[in-house]
């Protein structure tokens, strides 16, 4: 796996911030959770879950337990 989001977040802390990426493991796998919200709250149903399977800052392919 990259190490992106650390890199990421070391450039950020130098203006006090970091990006927050709540990990979820799923058959064993550590996946990147992406948060979403609902666009008409009016609307029925729960916003859809996202799990990244890419690293959205360099494009590499999240690796398969093994």
């Amino acid at each position: 796996m990259c190490d992106c989001i650390e890199s990421v977040n070391s450039e950020l802390a130098k203006h006090n911030t970091k990006i927050v990426v709540p990990m979820w493991t799923a058959s064993g796998r550590l996946t990147p959770f992406v948060e979403t919200t609902k666009l008409d709250t009016k609307q029925r149903g729960k916003a859809k879950a996202l799990f990244a399977t890419f690293c959205p800052f360099c494009g590499e392919k999240y690796s398969q337990p093994t």
